[in-house]
């Protein structure tokens, strides 16, 4: 069955354990999203940012190449969905499409323990990722792209202005706040979509 799952998804090497858990490599999954960060800050960036756990969602192996240490990331299926997510690209939608689509083959040859069981897994998984579409403060914003740095703090707030304002013309309310230990009153967020456009036009 395997090797017929093989077949029919040659997108990314799926890679499956005894006990039925599928995985792929971040390092293929990196090349595939042409990401421009190198793999490394990349993948580092990604699991402080969505807090991915060690042992559940991926596992880290260290190996000596060359008299240099190289560390390879083994994701789950979801994880890999997660980042698929929110790359923002054609890629990403497109690879997050592939893992759906392996998911329904999974369905096709489960057994109705292991489907219920994977239907509650994918619901939670949809509900995380609906939150990191929506939810999005500007720093957020800022430090995972890597130019929180680059911009001052008056840059920083004015930023954070613009969207409101954007928002605010888009929806006609006031962004939702959210807790933020840093901050007395909370944090404003808003979908990443409308920080990268005000980011882009202005910065």
């Amino acid at each position: 069955m395997e090797e017929n799952t093989t077949k029919r998804f040659e997108l990314i090497k799926i890679n499956q354990s005894e006990k039925g858990n599928k995985t792929v490599s971040a390092r293929e999954l990196h090349e595939f999203l042409k990401s421009k960060q190198d793999f490394s800050t990349w993948i580092k960036k990604r699991i402080k940012a969505y807090g991915f756990i060690e042992g559940r969602d991926f596992t880290l192996h260290r190996l000596m190449e060359r008299k240099v240490w190289k560390h390879e990331y083994v994701i789950s299926i979801n994880m890999a969905k997660e980042l698929a997510m929110v790359e923002k690209t054609e890629a990403g939608r497109s690879i997050r499409n592939y893992f759906i689509e392996v998911e329904k083959h999974y369905q096709e040859i489960a057994t109705p323990k292991q489907i219920t069981e994977l239907s509650n897994r994918l619901k939670k998984v949809e509900e995380k990722q609906i939150n990191f579409i929506n939810d999005w403060s500007v720093d957020r914003f800022l430090r995972t792209n890597g130019v929180f740095k680059k911009l001052t703090v008056t840059e920083r707030q004015q930023l954070g202005k613009l969207c409101t304002k954007e928002y605010k013309k888009i929806t006609g309310n006031l962004p939702k706040k959210v807790q933020h230990p840093s901050y007395v009153n909370g944090q404003n967020v808003y979908p990443y979509e409308l920080i990268s456009k005000m980011y882009s036009s202005k910065f």
